[in-house]
């Protein structure tokens, strides 16, 4: 059974954000940060369950993300309590049930791409959840001024290579998509989605991500908070187009 699009997309940004919740440095940036991010991991958990089990989706998928929620619910209360050597394993057992998920999902949709496809929601995940961590840790600079600037630099970091990976696999996934069009077995392309996947999916938060850099690099965080706002709104946009492309194509673009 296809996951709800709503669904695939929470779950999505569930795991980028848990994964690089690993990748903070607690000893760095303080306990409300993480508190924070996993309530909202929670939230979109929660949404992505609620959608799934809407629209009939039923099993292991489906329970997975609710234990992952548990888990979410389980971990805002250790990092809000100061335990970060027991909320360190819980966040991590959260990545790997909702990156589970989204590999089931994919070989539950297409069986003959579902490696191209597991891939590439996980790819997308990862972009997610750098841009939008970057941009939550670039405004709690606001209220911790003097937090090391070291940790926005691994997530500007991580953005970037992020991108880089999503936009391999998107060309990929769209060489897949015009052999299966000219074999007849597919639609074509439309111009209008793929100049906007590409354009504002791509190349936008490509140059948004060394704006951000060379902000960073200065300590400019206001700056760069701004940049990163406008940079999720253009991955957004353009893994929320990919997402309605790869419907249609039936691969991830």
């Amino acid at each position: 059974m296809t996951t709800p699009m709503l669904a695939d997309f929470a779950l999505r940004l569930a795991c980028g954000l848990a994964a690089f919740l690993l990748l903070t440095p607690w000893r760095l940036v303080p306990p409300a940060f993480f508190r924070t991010h996993c309530l909202v991991t929670l939230g979109l958990l929660v949404l992505a369950a609620l959608d799934a089990s809407r629209l009939g989706v039923r099993g292991p998928v489906l329970w997975a993300m609710v234990a992952a929620a548990v888990l979410s619910y389980l971990a805002a209360v250790l990092w809000g309590l100061g335990l970060p050597r027991l909320a360190v394993p819980v966040t991590a057992l959260i990545v790997l049930a909702s990156a589970g998920d989204l590999v089931a999902v994919s070989r539950a949709a297409d069986p003959s791409v579902w490696a191209l496809n597991g891939v590439g929601r996980l790819a997308s995940a990862f972009l997610l959840g750098a841009t939008l961590t970057a941009m939550l840790l670039g405004h709690h600079y606001l209220t911790a001024p003097a937090m090391s600037i070291e940790p926005l630099k691994r997530f500007v970091r991580g953005m970037a290579w992020g991108l880089g990976v999503r936009a391999v696999l998107a060309a990929v996934g769209l060489g897949v998509w015009a052999s299966m069009a000219a074999a007849s077995t597919s639609p074509t392309a439309s111009p209008l989605f793929l100049a906007v996947r590409w354009g504002m999916g791509v190349l936008g938060p490509a140059v948004a991500a060394v704006l951000t850099w060379k902000t960073v690099q200065i300590r400019s965080t206001q700056s760069a908070t701004g940049i990163l706002y406008i940079a999720m709104t253009l991955v957004l946009f353009g893994e929320l187009t990919a997402m309605v492309l790869s419907r249609e194509a039936g691969v991830i673009l």
